[in-house]
C-alpha cells in the first residue's frame, strides 16, 4: 500500500511538471507570437494620418504654455495667401502683436473679413496660448500667422516662415482638442521642410525606416513626413508614457532613424 501511495505521488509530481512546462511553452508563443505580428506590421503605416484619425492628445491645454500678453498693432495692408479671392493682399488686415517667455513676439494677421477688431481678437485669442505650448525653438523660427474667416485647411509657407488657419476649423479643430497639434504640426513644417524635408539625410533615412507613421506621410514623402512624424516623437520625449507603450513599441521598432533624428531636437 505505501509503495503504490509513493508511486501515486511521483506520477502526480511528473505529470505537474509537464503541465507546467507546457504552460510556460503556451506563454513564450504568446510573446512570440505577439513580435510576429508586429514585425509583419513592419511596411504598413501605423495610421491614416497624425491628429484627425487617432483621437490621441498629444498636446493638452494644461500643458505648459509660454504665452504673456497680446497687443493690437493696428490695420495694415498684408499678403494673406490663401483667402477667397485670387486678390493675395488684403489692405486692412487686423494686426496683432503676441508675445512669449522668451521675449520671442509672433505678429497674428487676421483677415478684414472678420468686420471688427474685437472679432477678429477672439480667434487671435484662440491660437495665442496654442502658440505658447510650441518648443521654443520652434516658435522663434515663426515669423506670423495668417488667419483668415471660413472653413479650409491650414497650411504652411515654410520660405515664409509662416502659417495659415481659417476660422471654421479652428473651432472645429479646439472642439476636437486638436488645435495645439495642428499648429505644432503646421510649425515644423516651417521650422524643418526647407533644411531637411528633401534633404539626401532625410531621403536616407526614409529608406533605411522603409516605412512611414501615416498614410498622409507615405503620400506626400517629402511634404508631410517630417511634420506627421515629428508630432509623435515630440510626445514621447516631451510627456512620456503619454502615447500607448504599443505605440511607442512600433515606432522605436518601424521607424527608428526618425526617433533618432528628430529626438535630439526635443
Amino acid at each position: 500500500m505505501r509503495k503504490l501511495s509513493i508511486c501515486f505521488i511521483v506520477l502526480i509530481l511528473i505529470y505537474g511538471c509537464k503541465g507546467n512546462r507546457i504552460k510556460a511553452l503556451n506563454e513564450n508563443n504568446k510573446e512570440t507570437q505577439l513580435t510576429e505580428n508586429i514585425e509583419e506590421d513592419e511596411k504598413s503605416p501605423l495610421f491614416k494620418n497624425s491628429i484627425v484619425s487617432t483621437d490621441i492628445d498629444f498636446i493638452k491645454t494644461t500643458d505648459p504654455d509660454a504665452f504673456l500678453s497680446m497687443s493690437y498693432v493696428g490695420q495694415a495692408a498684408k499678403e494673406m495667401p490663401g483667402g477667397k479671392t485670387d486678390e493675395l493682399f488684403d489692405e486692412n488686415t487686423y494686426v496683432f502683436k503676441a508675445t512669449f517667455k522668451n521675449n520671442k513676439k509672433v505678429e497674428i494677421w487676421a483677415h478684414s473679413d472678420f468686420g471688427s477688431k474685437e472679432a477678429a481678437k477672439i480667434y487671435a485669442d484662440k491660437l495665442s496660448s496654442k502658440l505658447g505650448k510650441l518648443p521654443n525653438f520652434m516658435r522663434d523660427v515663426l515669423d506670423h500667422v495668417v488667419i483668415h474667416k471660413g472653413d479650409a485647411t491650414a497650411f504652411a509657407e515654410d520660405a515664409g516662415r509662416f502659417f495659415v488657419l481659417y476660422s471654421d476649423n479652428m473651432d472645429t479643430r479646439i472642439s476636437n482638442n486638436d488645435l495645439e497639434e495642428t499648429v505644432f504640426h503646421e510649425t515644423a513644417h516651417v521650422t524643418f521642410d526647407l533644411k531637411y524635408a528633401k534633404s539626401k539625410v532625410w531621403k536616407e533615412i526614409q529608406i533605411a525606416d522603409k516605412t512611414f507613421i501615416t498614410e498622409y506621410a507615405e503620400s506626400k514623402p517629402y511634404q508631410e513626413d517630417i511634420s506627421e512624424t515629428a508630432l509623435f516623437v515630440y510626445t514621447m520625449k516631451t510627456y512620456p508614457n503619454r502615447l500607448s507603450p504599443e505605440i511607442e513599441q512600433w515606432i522605436k521598432i518601424n521607424i527608428p532613424k526618425r526617433y533618432e533624428f528628430l529626438e535630439k531636437f526635443f
